[in-house]
């Protein structure tokens, strides 16, 4: 196994983006029925790329705010906005996660447990 240090090392000289990217983690759509103004949460489970998740958030938003509409047994007049959350990723986070779990591997890959 690679030591931590040598390991780190290389994950940040690979990206020269570490720690100033960002994800989109959900979109909020706003929209009207003919008396109120509403918002539906999209949450990016699946964690789709910035891209894909507002391409296909762009796609779906009409027939998503017609379905909340529908369950709140009123009718979507029309979608107003939509506004994407971002955060931060944290690539120190995420090296450290997959480093432990490939340390962990090789463990059970070494011992047989």
């Amino acid at each position: 196994m690679v030591a931590y240090g040598i390991a780190k090392a290389r994950a940040m000289a690979n990206r020269t983006d570490w720690n100033e990217r960002t994800e989109i983690t959900k979109a909020v759509i706003t929209w009207f029925d003919a008396d109120y103004e509403y918002e539906l949460e999209i949450e990016n489970e699946d964690r789709m790329d910035n891209e894909e998740f507002i391409a296909w958030v762009e796609e779906k938003a009409e027939s998503l705010a017609k379905a909340d509409a529908e369950s709140l047994h009123t009718v979507c007049e029309e979608i107003d906005s939509i506004d994407f959350t971002e955060k931060e990723i944290d690539d120190d986070a995420l090296f450290d996660e997959e480093y432990e779990n490939a340390c962990e591997f090789e463990w059970e890959c070494q011992t047989g447990r």
